[in-house]
C-alpha cells in the first residue's frame, strides 16, 4: 500500500514538473489557474495549430523541385539526375537499337541532370524513341472515374530542332498522359483513354487530342478544339483575344501582336502543367469531364492555355478498367521523312511531378 502512494505521488509531482515546462514554452502562467490556465493553455494550442494550417495553404507561388516533391499530395517524381535509373525506362527508336535518349549534366534544370533526346538527321517518325513512367511501379496508383490529378514537367528545345521544318510531318509530340500498366500487362504509348500533347502540323505551339481508337461520342485522336466562327475555331481554347485561331494561319499570325498562341520557345525551360477531372464512367467514356493546362516560359508565371470540357473523354472497354497511371516523353513525328537532311535537334526533359492537387511554378535556376 505504501508503495502504491509513494508511486502515486511521484507520478503527480513529474506531471506537474512537465505541465509548468511546457506553460513556460508556451509563455504561459505557472502559478495556479485551474480551469481559467487550462483554457488559456487550450486557445494557445489551436492559435498554433491555426497558423500552421494556414502556413500549409499559403504555399510560395513558386518552390525548387525538391520542396515542390515534398508536399502531402505530390504521388511521385522524377529528376533525371541518374543514367542508371533513368535508363530502365528508355526506349531505343524501332528503326535504330542505339538509344538516342540519355541524362546529361551540361544542360539541366535542377539537381544532376536532364534527360536529352537526340533528332537525328535522316531518321523517320520514330527519330529518338521515348521513356514513360508509371505514376507508381506497383501501379497501385492510378485514376479512373470521378478522380483528379495534375501532371507537371519542365522541357526545352534547341533552335535546331524548332527552326527545322520537318518534311511531309503532321507534328511531333512531346507528352502522352494514358493507361497504366497493370499485372502482367504493359501498355503502348497508343491506348483508348490517353491525352496527347503535340505541335500539330507544325504550327509552332502545343495542342491536344484524345485517344487513340475512339469511343461512343467521338472518333480517335480526337483534337481539343473549339468551334469560334463559320469554318474557323480555336487551337488552345483558353487563350484571350485575339485569340489562337486556325484561320490565322492564312496570315501567319499565330503569335502576338495579331495572334494569342502560346508558341515554343528556344533554348529556355518551359514550364507544362495539366489537370485531369474525370467524371462517371458510362460505357466507353468518361463522361463530363474536364482537361485543363497551364504553360509558362522560364521565370515567368504560367498561364491557361487549354480549358477543355465538359467532354467525355475515351476510356475503352468496362472489362479491360483502363484507367491514367502513365506518362511517356517523346519527340515522335508521325510522317517525317527519314531522307531529309536536317541540323541534329535536341530535346530535353526534366522534374517532372504528379500529384493529387495543383503544383507550383518551379523555382527554376538552370545550369546551362
Amino acid at each position: 500500500m505504501k508503495l502504491s502512494i509513494i508511486l502515486c505521488s511521484a507520478y503527480l509531482f513529474l506531471a506537474f514538473v512537465a505541465f509548468k515546462y511546457v506553460n513556460e514554452k508556451l509563455g504561459l502562467p505557472t502559478a495556479r489557474g485551474g480551469f481559467a490556465r487550462w483554457a488559456q493553455w487550450k486557445t494557445v494550442e489551436a492559435q498554433s495549430l491555426d497558423n500552421a494550417l494556414t502556413l500549409a495553404e499559403n504555399v510560395p507561388a513558386k518552390a525548387e523541385f525538391s520542396k515542390r516533391c515534398s508536399r502531402p499530395e505530390v504521388v511521385r517524381c522524377f529528376g533525371f539526375d541518374n543514367q542508371a535509373q533513368t535508363d530502365p525506362y528508355i526506349y531505343p527508336p524501332s528503326w535504330q537499337k542505339v538509344k538516342r535518349a540519355r541524362v546529361v549534366q551540361d544542360i539541366r534544370a535542377s539537381g544532376n541532370g536532364s534527360l536529352r533526346f537526340e533528332v537525328p538527321s535522316g531518321s523517320g517518325a520514330n527519330t529518338s524513341g521515348s521513356f514513360w513512367l508509371n505514376f507508381s511501379d506497383n501501379f497501385k496508383i492510378q485514376f479512373g472515374e470521378n478522380s483528379e490529378f495534375y501532371v507537371q514537367w519542365v522541357q526545352r528545345f534547341s533552335q535546331e530542332f524548332l527552326g527545322t521544318t520537318y518534311r511531309n510531318g503532321v507534328g511531333w509530340k512531346q507528352a502522352i498522359i494514358g493507361t497504366g500498366d497493370q499485372p502482367g500487362k504493359h501498355y503502348s504509348s497508343c491506348t483508348d483513354l490517353e491525352v496527347v500533347v503535340q505541335n500539330t502540323y507544325q504550327r509552332g505551339f502545343a495542342q491536344l487530342y484524345n485517344s487513340c481508337s475512339g469511343s461512343t461520342s467521338h472518333r480517335g485522336y480526337d483534337p481539343f478544339q473549339q468551334n469560334y466562327a463559320a469554318g474557323d475555331f480555336k487551337l488552345q481554347n483558353a487563350r484571350q483575344s485575339p485569340y489562337c485561331l486556325y484561320s490565322q494561319a492564312a496570315s501567319q499570325t499565330y503569335f502576338p501582336p495579331n495572334g494569342n498562341c502560346f508558341g515554343y520557345v528556344a533554348n529556355e525551360w518551359l514550364t507544362f502543367q495539366m489537370h485531369f477531372k474525370l467524371g462517371p464512367r458510362v460505357g466507353d467514356e468518361f463522361v463530363n469531364s474536364y482537361v485543363t493546362m497551364w504553360i509558362g516560359r522560364e521565370g515567368q508565371p504560367s498561364e491557361e492555355v487549354f480549358k477543355w470540357g465538359p467532354y467525355n473523354l475515351s476510356a475503352g472497354s468496362r472489362m479491360a478498367d483502363q484507367k491514367f497511371g502513365k506518362i511517356w516523353f517523346l519527340p515522335y513525328h508521325t510522317g517525317k521523312d527519314f531522307s531529309q537532311i536536317h541540323p541534329t535537334g535536341y530535346v530535353w526533359y526534366d522534374e517532372l511531378v504528379i500529384s493529387r492537387k495543383k503544383i507550383q511554378d518551379p523555382e527554376l535556376n538552370p545550369a546551362r
